[in-house]
């Protein structure tokens, strides 16, 4: 807590009868009022800068300007006083009533749920939360919320009544199943394209020949399908076992035996 004779730099020295620079009087706090200031800057040093008590308790010095006993802004004030910026502050007084209500313990979360709450009311943002907890194993992310809300606001439209709480649920329920299921399919994707072989080295000879029996002479262009690769690689896999070599040289002197057919087929056609 602070101490109202203090000039230290956390707690500044108390304001005086004096006038401001816009030539307004400053008035010291009342005896009441530094009584209160002092609880609740109590409440912020017991329950830690980013609880739903101190919120409430931010909210209250805001809200009656007990940070002029510092003759400080409160942009000032929330920075000198807590090491804490005035927007941080701001967002953790919105979101106090719905951490509170909702008993969510972490500011982020939260603040995705305000402006149900303060929109169609605690119900309604009770049952946005509820919902998202359900599909995501009682651990919605912020994401998740934010596209719950918006998803609810789609739907429902701007300027109506107040949506059921168990129309929402179900919204907030297929929301989570979409979202869930966008970042599976996201995740899968980006795996795969790590795991996607590169591109085989030519094969000795295939330049001499030009890709005989390749399509249309293509060789350059066209490659054996993922299935036939996986197929030929279980067949040279299961001859090398069984001749006790490498699957590579049984893969090579296949590749040379189709080579040379496919040669010797070529020179009868020219013939």
């Amino acid at each position: 807590m602070f101490d109202e004779n203090s000039n230290s730099d956390e707690g500044g020295a108390p304001a005086t009868t004096e006038a401001d620079d816009a030539g307004k009087a400053v008035s010291p706090l009342s005896e009441e009022d530094r009584l209160l200031l002092s609880q609740c800057e109590g409440r912020i040093q017991a329950f830690g800068k980013a609880a739903a008590d101190a919120g409430e308790a931010f909210d209250t010095i805001k809200d009656k300007e007990l940070h002029r006993h510092y003759r400080m802004t409160w942009a000032e004030y929330t920075m000198a006083r807590w090491g804490v910026s005035v927007s941080q502050v701001d967002r953790l007084i919105a979101a106090a009533p719905v951490m509170r209500e909702l008993s969510i313990p972490n500011e982020g979360t939260a603040r995705e749920l305000v402006p149900a709450y303060r929109e169609w009311g605690a119900d309604s943002a009770r049952a946005l939360w509820d919902g998202t907890k359900e599909g995501s194993e009682n651990k919605p992310t912020a994401k998740v919320l934010r596209a719950a809300v918006q998803s609810a606001k789609e739907k429902i439209g701007e300027g109506k009544k107040v949506p059921a709480p168990d129309k929402l649920l179900s919204l907030a329920r297929k929301t989570v199943a979409r979202v869930v299921k966008e970042d599976a399919a996201a995740k899968a994707e980006k795996a795969a394209a790590k795991k996607a072989p590169a591109p085989a080295p030519a094969a000795a000879g295939e330049a001499e020949t030009g890709g005989a029996g390749a399509p249309n002479g293509g060789a350059s262009t066209w490659a054996l399908p993922d299935s036939a690769v996986q197929e030929f690689s279980r067949l040279f896999a299961a001859q090398a076992e069984a001749s006790g070599r490498a699957p590579e040289d049984v893969a090579l002197e296949a590749f040379d035996v189709l080579r040379k057919h496919y040669s010797a087929t070529g020179d009868q056609a020219a013939a």
